[in-house]
């Protein structure tokens, strides 16, 4: 297998790339956004020294993978077999599934679907109900200094989304909770000025808070229980996919554990990196 390279997955291009041997098995990832890319995952290759195979790719829509003219196309269904796809395509057997944010919706999704194509399923700073997520949001809204909270309020409802003071007011957000690391690392930076607006906007909209896209009554909590395999959840204090929205996966998943990391926002994988891996790999070597 190529460390990295291009697939035909569903008749367009996706990029992915490899690191490791498959010595105790195979991590498959999969990153957030929608409309992100597999860049910021990059942490996850440490787990190679624990003898893994970590596969990431870029979904279709973003980063290096091809983009689709029909935006009907960025639907969740179609993004899980997408992720079908490229299991197949690199011949991977069955998977350890890994899912940040965005990522931990799809591999939900996926796992409900493929649970016999998976070993263990890990979901971190992720949540089962779009619903549920917004009402955490506000609960973080609320919280934030009045000038950004007004910066927000006023340029969202203009649909000013470039305006610099709301740029400067989602920027001080992102480094309260998406990533506190200081500096941030320059694949995260890559995966924020690279995002997929297209995706994005698609599935969920253009606002921080309120979700507008296909994706704002997705809840599949009460499905839940039909995930036999080992899972994993995994979310730091200071996310704003908070610890709440955890709890619930764990609650509703049977064979679950659920670690919640202190000092840590969304970039868990970059705020406490050591720790993090340490977390995954404990869990997988555990299995």
């Amino acid at each position: 297998m190529d460390p990295e390279g291009f697939l035909t997955v569903g008749g367009f291009r996706i990029y992915y790339r490899s690191e490791g041997e498959p010595t105790r098995g195979t991590v498959l990832g999969l990153h957030g956004g929608p409309g992100g890319t597999y860049d910021y995952l990059t942490p996850l290759f440490d787990l190679a020294e624990s003898g893994y195979r970590v596969v990431l790719f870029d979904q279709s829509g973003g980063g290096k993978s091809q983009r689709l003219k029909d935006q009907a196309l960025y639907t969740i269904e179609r993004y899980v077999e997408e992720v079908e796809g490229v299991r197949r395509a690199l011949k991977l057997g069955k998977v350890h599934l890994y899912g940040h944010s965005w990522g931990g919706m799809l591999a939900q999704e996926y796992a409900m679907k493929y649970q016999a194509n998976i070993r263990s399923l890990t979901l971190s700073g992720t949540t089962s109900s779009i619903p549920l997520l917004m009402e955490e949001m506000q609960k973080i809204f609320e919280t934030l200094p009045a000038e950004i909270r007004k910066a927000v309020a006023k340029y969202e409802s203009e649909g000013d989304f470039q305006n610099p003071k709301y740029l400067a007011a989602i920027e001080k957000f992102n480094h309260t909770h998406q990533a506190i690391v200081d500096p941030w690392p320059e694949t995260l930076n890559y995966a924020f000025d690279n995002f997929s607006l297209p995706v994005g906007n698609t599935l969920f909209g253009p606002y921080l808070v309120g979700v507008s896209g296909n994706m704002r009554y997705w809840d599949v909590t009460d499905k839940l229980g039909s995930l036999k395999v080992p899972c994993l959840i995994i979310c730091g204090d200071r996310d704003f996919l908070t610890p709440r929205l955890h709890e619930v996966l764990h609650k509703k998943i049977r064979r679950s554990k659920l670690v919640i990391m202190k000092g840590v926002s969304h970039g868990s994988m970059w705020d406490a990196r050591d720790a993090y891996v340490g977390h995954l790999a404990s869990f997988l070597n555990s299995l």
